[in-house]
């Protein structure tokens, strides 16, 4: 299970961002709650992707690892807001 919270580099309030896991023929999507928060199922195997996505901000990409030992993965991700 990956888990987060997504703010605003600038405001340090929460972001309605859309989260998107992908790993080989695997894709799974969620919005952030209202507080910023998230949660996804990311099945054990090999090395993918978590993007991060919001209107008005600077979108993430980060690999990802699935670890044995880890059951539940998580963090807190900041966007930047896009400059005019």
């Amino acid at each position: 299970m990956l888990y987060g919270t997504v703010y605003s580099a600038s405001t340090g309030q929460p972001v309605p961002a859309i989260i998107t896991v992908t790993s080989c023929e695997y894709a799974q999507s969620t919005l952030t709650g209202a507080d910023g928060s998230w949660r996804l199922a990311y099945p054990y195997g090999p090395i993918g992707r978590i993007s991060f996505s919001a209107s008005g901000y600077e979108s993430r990409t980060f690999e990802i690892t699935s670890i044995p030992q880890w059951f539940y993965a998580g963090g807190t991700i900041s966007l930047q807001p896009l400059t005019k």
